[in-house]
């Protein structure tokens, strides 16, 4: 007997195989019915526990982008430690994101700043 566990209709084969003869010592009529009942949620259970997985993995798959992201502006962040904060006439700079002197984002200056940046700087107050 060839068991091709790799496609839907494979696994339903086997597992209707295996409940068949599980199944042998019952009646006819409720065998059937039970048969029926237990596929139906056994493929219940599989559809949820996939829906689950292809969550977690999208989830993992943003997080992972965002990290990236962050780290690239943190990356770009430290590669230009004189940029300016808040209008192009300003004259406040940025200090590279390892230099724990100053604070990255001044206090009165909340606009054109990043969200990330707000968040760094209220970190580096604690």
């Amino acid at each position: 007997m060839n068991i091709d566990l790799d496609s839907t209709e494979g696994r339903k084969e086997y597992l209707s195989e295996k409940l068949d003869d599980l199944l042998e010592g019952i009646n006819n009529s409720y065998g059937t019915l039970l048969m029926d009942e237990l596929l139906s949620r056994l493929e219940l259970t599989v559809k949820d526990f996939n829906d689950e997985m292809k969550d977690l993995c999208e989830g993992l798959v943003t997080k992972e982008k965002e990290r990236q992201q962050l780290l690239e502006m943190l990356k770009t962040a430290d590669s230009l430690p004189n940029q300016t904060v808040g209008s192009p006439d300003s004259t406040e700079s940025l200090s590279s994101p390892m230099d724990d002197s100053q604070p990255l984002v001044k206090e009165g200056s909340d606009e054109n700043v990043p969200e990330w940046e707000k968040k760094l700087a209220k970190l580096e107050k604690k």
